[in-house]
């Protein structure tokens, strides 16, 4: 599934309008049906309806909307921000077709207190004020409906974006609506996974209109949602003849005298995600306890580490800041170029002045930073990381040839080429020190099983993700999931979606 910019969703739209044939009042008649069939379920004999509409194309989607709630003998009401004059186009089509079955229009200049009263009264609300094309902050009597949907308390449905929301996400201080539910046209927009704009959207759905594939690859969109059968697609079969090393040596740099949960979190991740062996350096000092914990691993003096044999190795969670690391860290950076390399946590704060080591090598690291590491790497704010998560993100993995998994809510993973992939899978539950130790784990497993290296990375942070999930919809809360939990629960995850690629 395709996660488009303003632009990039407006030439799709041209593109199927003009090169494929399919009109636009065709697109928008899809649209508003699509919305109304997923309302249908949901709303109850006798629930009131308010469509609020702008003089837009979204507006002209609220009018297919409004036409299918009346026909269907709803108690809906529909009113316009907008003078009927002022709509153009296929909206004032649809507008017509509208008025022609019998349904009537309200314009909420004429009766601001009468609109305010039916807002109030409505069990639903639906919100196709602005769409994708808004550019800055909308008119002031827009923005005053826009207050009145905030007050109310029915549920709130935005047709494609939550109006007043900038389709690209771009940071914005005028007032937007804040959706129960966001019935999204086609694709996923750039704002659903940006700050401030991805908290309006609520509860999203994503609904086919029709545009047609070849539209997408005429735009040359490189930007998707990862979905779960893309992940039960990918992941590795194992030959039944299979033995350990056919499923990756892996080496493990982590942990610190203060730090031996880092390690062990890793490794044990590592080793549930399926990597056949595995080697763990640790300072002397935690050798014991980690030895106690996982007997499955082998381990290897700091001082003594080499690549011999190693088919993938893992720098990074709890080494510390200790500058006698740095030299390390560089070190195994050059001299693993030709197989797989994942640096997190300290790994990257070491290797923050050396990122011209990166693309030399010539298998491509992958680097995993958190916001706030993500902005150490980039001489930049936590601020302007998540203002601009896609654009930097690209530039970044473009521009030192690596792959980037860009953690948050939403990860975004990009490819040296620029290929962006958004999961979607996890939650606020994975708040905690140590989860971003036990992705490390399952990166560097993944990346040693898989044959595609993006489908390797994106796997990994979907499982990492969706551990998460299955730990919430059972018996833990969002406050209490703890990293050895996450660890835990990646085999009933993997046992799910192996089911799933055996019954295909």
């Amino acid at each position: 599934m395709h996660v488009v910019s303003r632009e990039e969703m407006r030439n799709i739209d041209q593109y199927t309008i003009t090169h494929i044939g399919l009109g636009g009042p065709v697109l928008m008649e899809n649209a508003g049906r699509a919305v109304y069939a997923a309302l249908e379920p949901e709303r109850k004999a006798g629930d009131r309806i308010c469509v609020v509409i702008g003089k837009g194309n979204n507006g002209g989607d609220g009018f297919v909307i409004a036409r299918m709630l009346f026909d269907s003998g709803a108690k809906v009401s529909t009113w316009l921000a907008a003078n009927p004059q002022e709509i153009s186009g296929d909206a004032a089509d649809h507008m017509r077709a509208y008025c022609a079955c019998g349904g009537t229009l309200l314009r909420i200049s004429d009766e601001p207190e009468t609109f305010q009263e039916q807002l109030d009264q409505a069990d639903w609300i639906i919100d196709a004020l602005l769409g994708t094309g808004i550019h800055g902050a909308p008119y002031p009597d827009y923005q005053q409906v826009i207050r009145w949907i905030n007050a109310s308390e029915g549920t709130v449905i935005s047709v494609d974006l939550p109006s007043g929301v900038p389709a690209n996400g771009e940071t914005f201080d005028h007032p937007a609506v804040f959706a129960d539910q966001t019935m999204t046209l086609e694709c996923p927009k750039l704002a659903q996974f940006m700050q401030p704009a991805a908290r309006h959207f609520g509860t999203v759905r994503v609904l086919p209109i029709g545009i047609p594939k070849k539209a997408y690859q005429e735009v040359g969109v490189r930007r998707e949602l990862r979905m779960r059968s893309d992940v039960v697609r990918t992941l590795p079969v194992r030959d039944p003849f299979s033995h350990k090393g056919n499923h990756g040596k892996g080496l493990l740099i982590a942990g610190s005298k203060n730090m031996p949960g880092a390690a062990f979190f890793s490794a044990k991740a590592a080793l549930r995600s399926g990597i056949g062996l595995l080697k763990v350096s640790v300072p002397e000092a935690i050798q014991p306890i980690l030895a106690v914990q996982l007997p499955e691993t082998m381990y290897l003096p700091r001082v003594e580490i080499g690549l011999d044999g190693v088919s993938g190795i893992g720098i990074g969670p709890g080494i510390g800041r200790d500058p006698r690391e740095e030299e390390l860290v560089c070190r195994l950076v050059e001299e693993s170029d030709t197989i797989p390399c994942v640096i997190d946590a300290d790994g990257l704060f070491h290797l923050r002045n050396h990122l011209d080591l990166l693309p030399k090598r010539h298998k491509p690291a992958v680097l995993s930073p958190h916001p706030g590491e993500m902005a150490l790497l980039t001489d930049s704010s936590v601020q302007d990381v998540e203002r601009d998560r896609f654009g930097i993100a690209k530039a970044f993995a473009e521009k030192y040839q690596v792959y980037l998994v860009l953690k948050g809510k939403a990860t975004l993973v990009t490819a040296p080429d620029g290929r962006q992939i958004v999961n979607p899978t996890g939650n606020a539950a994975m708040a905690k020190g140590g989860s971003g130790d036990v992705l490390t784990g399952i990166l560097l497993a993944f990346l040693l099983q898989h044959e595609q290296m993006m489908d390797a990375v994106s796997n990994a942070v979907y499982v990492h993700g969706a551990a998460a999930e299955e730990l919430t919809a059972r018996e833990h809360s969002l406050l209490d999931v703890l990293a050895s939990d996450l660890i835990e629960a990646i085999p009933p995850v993997l046992h799910q979606l192996y089911d799933e690629k055996t019954c295909r």
